[in-house]
C-alpha cells in the first residue's frame, strides 16, 4: 500500500491515514497485528522451550554416560591405554586427577578445554555430578583435514572424530567424581589412587536441530494464524455492523420529522438493539414536535387571520363610506385582540425554549398577588359582573417564583373564570406542608369530563366558547399550565361540585 508506506514515514499523517480506513479494516488490522505479535511470541517461547527441554534431556544422558565412563575408568585401570580406545572414541572424555589432567585419557586435540574444567571439590562425595560449559579450541593440525586417519589410512593417535568436530564450539561437559584405589598389581598405564573427575562432552547440536526443525512450521503457522484472525475479525465486524448500516440507510431517507420512518430493530438484545429503540423513540418525539409545530402554525395563522381581516374590513369600510362609521374604535378593538394574540404566541415560544430547571427565584407574596388581581379584574374586564370572593389564611402565603409569570398565570385563570362565570368567582388559598394550593372556581357551566384535559391544548376552545364569541384565543389555559410546570407545579380541573374549578399546586 503506497499510501500506508508514505504515511508511515510521517507520524503526523499516520493518524489521518488510520482514521480514513473503515471500521472493519481497522478492526481487522488491529486483530491481525495482535495475533501476529502473540503468535510470534508463542512461537519463540515454543522454540526456546523445545531447545531447553532437549538440552536438559541431553545433559541427563551425558551425566549417565559420565558415571558409566567413570566406572569403566576405574575398572580398566590395570589395562593399557589401547583398551580404552572404544571409550574415548564414543565421546570426548577428559579425566582430571589429583595432579591435574590424566594424560593417558586426554584427547590431545583439545588441550585448552581442560584448563577450564575444575576437579571435584574436596568435600564432594563419590558420585558428585556437574555440568560445565566450555569452549573448545582448534584441533591439532594433523587432525584438521581428517580427524581420524592419516593420508595412508592409519588412525592418528589422539585424534578423535567427535572431538575434532567440536572445535571452536561451546559445549557442555557432564562431570562425575569417582574414587580410585591402589591396585594389587600396578600397571604403568593405571592411574594412581585418588579422586578423579570424569568429564564427557555433550554437544548442543542435537537440541539445536530439534528446535530448528520447528522453524519452518512456525514460520508458516504464525502468519497464517494472524491472517485467519484478521479475516475472522473482518467477518465478525461486518456482521456486527450490518444492523448499523441498515439503521443508517433508513435514516438517510428521513427528509424531515413527521415522515413516519422508523429504523429496523434487530432481534438480538445488544447495544445495537438499544440504539435502534432509542433512535425510534427519538423519531417519535421529533414527529410529535413536528405535528405540534404544524398544528401551532396552522392555528396561529387561522387566529391571526381573524383580527387582521377584521381590521382590514374596518379600514375598507371607513375608506369606502367616510363618516358613516367610527373606524377608530373598531380598529382599536381589532388591534387590541391582535396584540393579545401575538403576546400569547411570544409567551408560548419563550416557554418552549426555556430550561426545564427553574433558577433560584425571590420570595413572592402569593396572597397579595391574588388580591391585587381581584381588584384589577373589574377594570380589565368591564363586562364581568360576577361577585369576587377570596378565601385565604390570615398569614400571607409565600413561595419562590417569578412574580411576572405567576401574575400572568393567575390572570389567565381569572380571565377564564370571568368569561364563564354566572354570578360568583371564588379564589381559595391553602398552604399544606411544602405546597401552595390555589383554587379558582366559577359557578358557570361545568366542563365535561372528556374535555377536562383538552382545554389545556393550544388553540382549544369548546363549542360553547366559540358560539358565545367571547374573543378568547384558546391559549390562556395552555400558557397557564406551561407556567405552572415551569415552576415545578401542576394545574388541572378539579373534579366534582357545581360549576368549574381549576386547582393550581406550586411547591413552596
Amino acid at each position: 500500500m503506497p499510501e500506508a508506506a508514505a504515511a508511515a514515514r510521517n507520524p503526523a499523517r499516520v493518524s489521518a491515514w488510520w482514521l480514513r480506513l473503515s471500521t472493519r479494516t481497522r478492526t481487522a488490522l488491529a486483530a491481525g497485528t495482535a495475533a501476529l505479535v502473540l503468535s510470534g511470541a508463542g512461537a519463540w517461547w515454543l522454540h526456546h522451550h523445545v531447545y531447553a527441554t532437549e538440552m536438559e534431556a541431553t545433559r541427563g544422558r551425558a551425566l549417565g554416560q559420565s558415571r558409566a565412563t567413570a566406572l569403566e575408568f576405574a575398572g580398566v585401570q590395570a589395562r593399557d591405554r589401547e583398551a580404552t580406545t572404544d571409550i574415548l572414541a564414543a565421546s570426548p572424555v577428559l579425566v582430571i586427577g589429583p595432579d591435574g589432567p590424566f594424560d593417558s585419557w586426554l584427547p590431545r586435540a583439545f588441550p585448552e578445554a581442560v584448563k577450564e574444567l575444575p576437579a571435584a571439590p574436596a568435600a564432594a562425595r563419590p558420585g558428585w555430578a556437574t555440568v560445565q560449559s566450555v569452549r573448545f579450541g582448534d584441533p591439532a593440525p594433523s587432525c584438521r583435514k581428517n580427524p581420524s586417519r592419516t593420508s595412508t589410512g592409519e588412525p592418528v593417535p589422539g585424534c578423535l572424530t567427535q572431538a575434532a568436530e567440536l572445535a571452536g564450539q561451546t559445549v557442555d561437559m557432564a562431570g562425575t567424581s569417582i574414587e580410585v584405589r591402589s591396585p594389587a598389581a600396578p600397571s604403568p598405564s593405571a592411574p594412581p589412587a585418588g579422586r578423579y573427575t570424569v568429564y564427557v562432552a555433550v554437544t548442543r547440536s542435537e537440541a539445536v536441530r530439534s528446535a530448528d526443525a520447528l522453524v519452518p512450521a512456525l514460520g508458516f503457522a504464525v502468519p497464517l494464524a494472524a491472517l485467519l484472525v484478521a479475516l475472522s475479525a473482518w467477518v465478525a465486524t461486518t456482521r456486527a455492523l450490518r444492523p448499523v448500516e441498515a439503521i443508517r440507510t433508513r435514516l438517510a431517507t428521513v427528509d424531515q420529522p413527521g415522515s413516519g420512518t422508523r429504523v429496523p430493530v434487530p432481534a438480538a438484545e445488544d447495544e445495537i438493539t438499544r440504539l435502534a429503540r432509542t433512535t425510534n423513540r427519538t423519531l417519535d418525539v421529533l414527529d410529535a414536535h413536528a405535528r405540534r409545530q404544524r398544528r401551532f402554525i396552522a392555528d396561529a395563522a387561522h387566529e391571526l387571520r381573524s383580527p387582521v381581516t377584521g381590521l382590514r374590513t374596518v379600514l375598507e369600510v371607513a375608506v369606502a363610506h367616510p363618516g358613516r362609521t367610527d373606524p377608530l374604535s373598531d380598529a382599536l378593538e381589532a388591534t387590541t385582540r391582535l396584540q393579545y394574540l401575538v403576546d400569547d404566541l411570544l409567551t408560548l415560544a419563550r416557554l418552549d425554549n426555556a430550561s426545564e430547571a427553574m433558577p433560584d427565584q425571590p420570595v413572592v407574596d402569593f396572597t397579595a398577588l391574588v388580591r391585587d388581581l381581584l381588584i384589577e379584574l373589574p377594570h380589565t374586564r368591564p363586562g364581568a359582573t360576577a361577585e369576587l370572593v377570596l378565601d385565604a389564611p390570615e398569614e400571607p402565603v409565600t413561595l419562590h417564583g417569578d412574580r411576572d409569570q405567576l401574575r400572568r398565570l393567575l390572570r389567565n385563570l381569572l380571565d377564564n373564570a370571568a368569561r364563564h362565570a354566572d354570578t360568583r368567582i371564588t379564589v381559595t388559598l391553602a398552604a399544606p406542608p411544602g405546597w401552595v394550593e390555589c383554587t379558582v372556581h366559577n359557578d358557570g357551566a361545568p366542563i365535561p369530563a372528556p374535555d377536562r384535559e383538552r382545554v389545556f391544548d393550544r388553540f382549544t376552545r369548546l363549542d360553547e366558547a366559540r358560539a358565545r364569541d367571547t374573543g378568547g384565543s384558546g391559549l390562556g389555559l395552555a400558557i397557564a399550565r406551561d407556567l405552572a410546570r415551569y415552576h415545578r407545579g401542576t394545574l388541572g380541573v378539579a373534579p366534582g361540585g357545581e360549576g368549574t374549578a381549576f386547582l393550581l399546586r406550586l411547591p413552596r
